[in-house]
């Protein structure tokens, strides 16, 4: 009997262990994954008209914590490789795919810090924190993705000079669309769901 119970109570514990910490990072490798295959191609020294994957790294974020960084990354280099053809340990790549995920944490934790990062208002969704942390993810983006981009621009040959104002102009106008989509939809789709099945993985803040 006493060997019954310490057997459920291991299973129990692997299942909370899975939940608690497996599952987001799960998740947020298949979040990010979905969120490129749907954008289509990549346009990193141009810029494109709607960049999901920012969205939706932004919304890991928000709902898994900072936890779920590594996960990001891997979906973003994973989604070079698979979607956009590029070397998985190519070192461009892999400097812009690693500047690429600190700017919703820079957004987030800016957010937090003038606490700003609660969204919803009991069931009714403040819309105008979800416009900011759009704004704001993108322009920390646009400002790190600019600086990282003409970076390797200028040490490659083959790389035409980067035109900074249609440079910022694409990729602030598409990270900001990027992220509203996937966050409107979220607040109002995913995460009430999220938030009844299990309401475990969202963070309290």
């Amino acid at each position: 009997m006493m060997n019954k119970v310490k057997r459920e109570d291991s299973v129990e514990q692997t299942e909370n262990y899975w939940l608690e910490n497996l599952s987001p990072q799960f998740a947020t490798l298949i979040i990010v994954l979905v969120a490129y295959a749907l954008n289509g191609p990549a346009y990193p020294f141009v810029g494109n008209i709607v960049w999901l994957p920012l969205g939706a790294m932004s919304l890991c974020f928000l709902l898994f914590g900072f936890r779920v960084v590594l996960a990001a990354l891997l979906a973003t280099q994973l989604s070079e490789f698979w979607f956009q053809s590029q070397p998985f340990f190519d070192q461009g790549t892999l400097i812009l795919n690693v500047f690429g995920v600190i700017g919703p944490i820079v957004a987030i934790a800016s957010m937090r810090f003038f606490k700003l990062s609660n969204f919803f208002d009991g069931s009714k969704l403040i819309f105008q924190h979800l416009v900011f942390l759009a704004i704001l993810t993108a322009f920390f983006n646009t400002i790190i993705s600019f600086f990282v981009t003409s970076f390797i621009a200028s040490n490659d040959s083959s790389i035409e000079p980067i035109n900074a104002t249609l440079f910022i102009k694409n990729f602030l106008i598409g990270d900001i669309l990027g992220c509203l989509i996937v966050l409107l939809f979220a607040a109002i789709v995913v995460v009430p769901l999220i938030q009844y099945f299990f309401p475990r993985l969202v963070p309290s803040e």
